[in-house]
């Protein structure tokens, strides 16, 4: 017999293998109308494999090709369904699934209008055809199947509702059945008379493991009968509780994957938060009374005994799961006398998880996961002494009682996280050579673990910080290597509660933090030379970054004991010349030097001399190290008087300028290929320097905005700083390096230029200490501003060189990675001298100056920049997609500019302002974030500002003339790509920016907006065919009408949501 060419005989046979050919075939043969029989001759063979692909190919049919059969065969297939499965329901198994799995996808499609009640029906009628006895397996199969196929059907909201209605009303009796098949296990209360098939399927465990996994399945649906539910709860409880009784007792009843399937009902059923909302006391009483009796512990204790991770899994899971969703009632009833001894006995079996044996990430994945729970608990221990009545002696009685019964949790909490963050007490050596994933897990959970102490901590407060010091003393009296795993996580768990602790403690950390403590305890640690092997180092290395670590956790405190500050600095310092400890002692350092700044000052000198000692210790100390400390140490500086600053600066200035020049003159001989960075480095340190010597914004913005008190002490700190010559030679000999620097003969030389190629890393160094030292206010270090904007010109020149008047330009290859820290600190520089000079500003230059050099460079810096761009692609969008963040900087330079002094914009080149412009137009139409909205920001600024009218501000009125005939000339081009992108071109994300960019223009210039935007929208199709005219002029009519933002982005949103067509679905929201 052949099927359209395809000889059927031949191809059964070869499905019965299958091969891969005819799995070919078989796809082909099921687009076609003849597979309908195909598919019931095959379910006819003997053969189970052919059986199944027949069940495949029925299943496939009803999928795909539904309408292709007339209502009364439809109907008749419903029938044949049912045959099929109760023949298959003796297996093989894969078969039975396959069967039941077209039955239930021919249900999809007609339930409920052309069978209601579906479930009670089809399980009638296989027991009708099959017998009570033989019709289980096909039953269980299918109340397995059908809520996984109505998981993965694709239907529509109004039919899913419905076919879920039909389903929810069979959930009772599908339920009664599968609670059933799992009372089975013997020792299980008796389930009562039932259909045959159940006690059968209830004898074998997986019988009773698959009925767990299909109530799984069908509880998604929703039991909203409180009574049902709860009823469910207690069935599944009373079988973990015989599981488990069967698991202690080692009996052949006790299967690992029956408890794990139980459990995961029960954890599903126990998270269900609605049905918590409306049964709270019947589940959390049910649920703690069964959690109190002895059989959840000794499961829990054999499975840490035993090692057994997966069965401690499926309990620990069931408890959080539990306690994360009852947490209020659990404190609430912590001192019920009837649920009170429960809850402690619950409060045990989280511990228990807690402290679960071995090391996490290592041996364990366990202990991680009940921590949560604790947060939770402190959280709603807090909920319920802010809910209790706080008046009443009764309520101060019950906020006391509940306190302490939690409290006792948590003590023993601190004591199994101690524990549990100690580092694994086996041969250090063996934790070293562990996997970087294992060790990587381990200090993953004492992250999470810290949190926990954390939640401790504001539950016992000082009573926790107590128990910590009094046993950190202890163990610190005779500390020897032997035991170092525990004290290292008493110092770690310290550490962790420090941000907590009150700076004005005085009961414990006194005691901890002692002279004596200090100097005998901590510092003999500190200064203890490694030795041993490699394990023997790691581990005091590890102690000796746990003692330095938690000293700068206090860093608030110690402000309030001055008196120490003379012992605990030296600890911290001391540790400096130690590669291994460099990390946590410097942030230490800086921690006390950020809170101890005042304290510090009379240490000042000390301060220097250890910075001098760092940058001379060289490349021991690394670089990054290195700037804290000199940030750190120039903050401490900066508490001192003005008048004292330059003198206790000098040594460490004087260090950093001779370190510079020896740098430089070794890169001009060429003989220390290294010295490119290391000079770098040292630049990195006089930028550390300088931002640790700024003032803070406010006081510079209080000055400006006439604040006198602020404006004194800039004043008088200018004074000092023009009055000491160390500085004035410190600030010379800085800019005749930083310009020797540009000149090196070490950089390579272009060969198709000519211009120089500076390293990029030296570069960003020589701009980040002209970002630093020039500001509002004085500073120490600011150089000159003619000096200063004559180096960043030569910077310039090393990217860019004119060859001709014409204005033909060479780029450097570096160019592209270099442009962008140019740009930034010429915007720096735009910002700090965009104001008129104030009193402290008394060397600087006139306004008239100012405002021609910055113009000057700052329209050289634009033109240059736009051909930049121009040159790296074309089209010119292309260009911007290339080099974003170019355009970004180049942006948000003019865009300060327009906002701070817009004079330096006019007193520069016309063409380059033109060039802009071009750029915006470019740029307005490439859909990236990073493009579009700086140029939203510049445009709307410069749209702003071309609106001034002659009668405004001097300022105003030169800004205006000359930035009209910008408007005039590139605003219709503006005004198009805007509508194309709010049309559709760019995603809805860049709305908020367009719509900011055409609200500037309908507000400052409306009357041409007007004329521009009615002749493009006039345009057919623009900017999207969708709209028609009607809604066009109605968008542009609310548009103008608006003078409010919020309206006006409403107005966008709706137009544009028509634009897309996408209005009236989901995307629309």
């Amino acid at each position: 017999m052949t099927l359209e060419g395809i000889d059927v005989h031949a191809f059964v046979q070869a499905l019965s293998v299958p091969t891969e050919e005819a799995l070919g075939v078989l796809s082909q043969i099921q687009r076609q109308p003849a597979a309908w029989q195909l598919a019931f001759d095959l379910l006819a063979s003997g053969d189970a494999t052919c059986r199944f692909y027949g069940a495949h190919t029925l299943q496939a049919k009803i999928a795909q090709d539904w309408d292709t059969l007339d209502d009364e065969r439809q109907d008749a297939l419903r029938g044949e369904l049912i045959r099929l499965v109760v023949e298959n329901s003796s297996g093989p198994a894969s078969v039975l699934k396959k069967t039941t799995q077209a039955l239930a996808t021919y249900a999809l499609i007609t339930v409920p209008e052309r069978w209601e009640g579906f479930l009670p029906s089809a399980m009638e009628a296989i027991q009708e055809r099959a017998g009570a006895a033989a019709s289980g397996a096909a039953i269980l199969d299918l109340l397995e199947v059908f809520p996984e196929e109505l998981n993965r059907a694709v239907v529509g909201s109004s039919r899913h509702g419905k076919l879920v209605q039909d389903v929810k009303a069979s959930l009772p009796a599908v339920l009664q059945i599968l609670t059933g098949v799992v009372r089975g296990l013997p020792g299980s209360p008796p389930a009562g008379a039932g259909p045959g098939f159940v006690q059968q399927l209830g004898r074998s465990a997986d019988g009773r493991v698959r009925a767990w996994r299909a109530i799984l399945q069908w509880l998604q649906f929703g039991v909203s009968d409180g009574e049902v539910f709860v009823g469910l709860l207690e069935v599944c409880l009373d079988q973990l509780r015989a599981l488990a009784t069967h698991q202690l007792s080692g009996d052949a009843h006790a299967d690992a994957d029956e408890i794990a399937a139980a459990a995961a009902v029960a954890e599903d059923m126990l998270s269900n938060t609605h049905m918590a909302a409306r049964y709270t006391r019947s589940i959390g009483a049910l649920a703690l009374e069964r959690f109190g009796e002895p059989w959840a512990a000794q499961a829990l204790a054999q499975c840490a005994e035993g090692g057994h991770a997966e069965d401690a899994l499926a309990w620990g899971a069931m408890l959080i799961s539990f306690g994360e969703t009852f947490t209020e009632f659990v404190v609430g009833h912590v001192c019920d006398p009837a649920l009170g001894p429960h809850v402690g006995a619950y409060l045990r079996l989280m511990l228990a998880l807690t402290r679960f044996p071995g090391t996490h990430g290592v041996d364990e994945e366990i202990s991680d996961q009940p921590l949560n729970f604790w947060y939770l608990l402190q959280e709603a221990l807090v909920d319920y002494e802010m809910d209790a009545d706080a008046d009443s002696d009764a309520g101060k009685a019950a906020v006391a009682a509940t306190r302490t019964a939690v409290g006792q949790a948590y003590v023993e909490l601190l004591t199994a996280l101690v524990a549990k963050c100690a580092f694994p007490a086996a041969a250090a050596g063996a934790w070293l050579d562990a996997s970087r994933d294992e060790r990587e897990r381990f200090m993953g959970y004492r992250r999470e673990a810290g949190d926990a102490l954390l939640n401790a901590y504001y539950v016992l407060r000082g009573g926790m910080l107590g128990l910590l010091v009094d046993e950190t003393l202890g163990s610190m009296a005779g500390f020897s290597m032997a035991h170092w795993q525990h004290v290292e996580a008493l110092l770690f768990a310290l550490r962790c509660i420090g941000e907590a602790v009150p700076d004005a403690e005085d009961a414990h950390l006194p005691r901890l933090f002692s002279a004596d403590m200090l100097a005998e305890r901590f510092m003999p640690v500190l200064q203890a030379a490694p030795a041993g092997d490699r394990a023997a180092q790691w581990a005091l290395q590890t102690v000796k970054t746990a003692v330095v670590s938690l000293i700068g956790a206090y860093g608030d405190w110690w402000r309030g004991h001055p008196e120490l500050l003379t012992v605990v600095v030296p600890c911290v310092t001391a540790s400096l010349s130690q590669p291994s400890l460099v990390q946590a002692a410097v942030a230490a350092f800086r921690r006390i030097c950020e809170s101890c700044r005042d304290q510090l000052t009379a240490a000042s000198e000390g301060m220097v001399a250890l910075a001098r000692d760092v940058l001379l210790a060289g490349p021991a100390v690394p670089a990054r190290e290195q700037q804290r400390v000199f940030e750190s140490v120039a903050e401490v500086v900066m508490a001192l008087p003005p008048h004292e600053q330059p003198s206790a600066l000098a040594p460490l200035a004087s260090a950093l300028i001779v370190a510079i020049y020896d740098d430089v003159a070794r890169a001009e001989a060429a003989t220390d290929p290294d010295v490119v960075g290391a000079l770098t480095d040292h630049l990195r340190l006089v930028d550390a320097l300088a931002r640790g010597l700024q003032f803070p914004d406010e006081v510079e913005e209080h000055a400006l905005a006439g604040d006198p008190d602020a404006g004194a002490a800039l004043a008088t700190a200018a004074q000092c700083y023009q009055a000491a010559a160390g500085l004035d030679e410190f600030r010379a000999s800085l800019l005749g390096a930083l310009g020797r620097i540009l000149e090196l003969p070490v950089w390579p030389r272009d060969p198709r230029t000519g211009l120089a190629e500076i390293d990029d890393a030296l570069l960003e160094g020589l701009l980040a200490v002209v970002n630093s030292s020039a500001r509002r206010g004085p500073h120490a270090f600011a150089l000159d501003f003619g000096h200063v904007t004559e180096l960043i010109g030569r910077a310039w020149d090393v990217l860019v060189a004119r060859r001709s008047d014409a204005g033909e330009r060479a780029f450097g290859r570096r160019w592209a990675d270099q442009c962008p820290p140019l740009l930034q600190c010429i915007s720096q520089l735009a910002t700090v001298y965009a104001a008129p000079p104030a009193a402290w500003h008394a060397a600087r230059p006139s306004v008239a100056e100012m405002d021609h050099t910055l113009g000057a460079l700052l329209g050289r810096a634009i033109g240059d920049t736009c051909a930049g761009i121009a040159r790296e692609a074309d089209p010119p969008t292309a260009a911007i997609e290339q080099q974003p963040v170019i355009v970004e900087y180049l942006l948000d330079l003019c865009t300060r500019a327009l906002q701070t002094r817009p004079e330096h914009l006019a007193s520069g080149e016309r063409a380059a302002v033109a060039s802009l412009c071009e750029l915006s137009t470019h740029a307005l139409l490439v859909p990236s974030r990073l493009a579009l909205k700086p140029t939203a920001y510049f445009l709307a600024a410069l749209i702003r500002l071309s609106a001034s009218a002659a009668g405004e501000s001097q300022r105003a009125a030169a800004a205006g003339a000359l930035l009209r005939p910008m408007w005039d000339q590139y605003g219709p081009a503006w005004l198009q790509a805007t509508l194309a992108g709010i049309g559709g071109m760019h995603p809805r994300s860049l709305l908020p920016n367009l719509t900011e960019l055409l609200f500037a223009m309908a507000k400052h210039h409306p009357s041409t907006t007007r004329q521009w935007i009615a002749l493009l929208l006039a345009e057919r199709d623009f900017p999207s065919p969708h709209v028609d005219d009607g809604a066009k002029r109605q968008f542009a009519s609310q548009l103008l009408a608006t003078r409010s933002f919020v309206r006006a982005k409403a107005i966008v949103a709706e137009f544009s949501t028509r634009c897309r067509n996408i209005q009236g679905t989901m995307y629309a929201a």
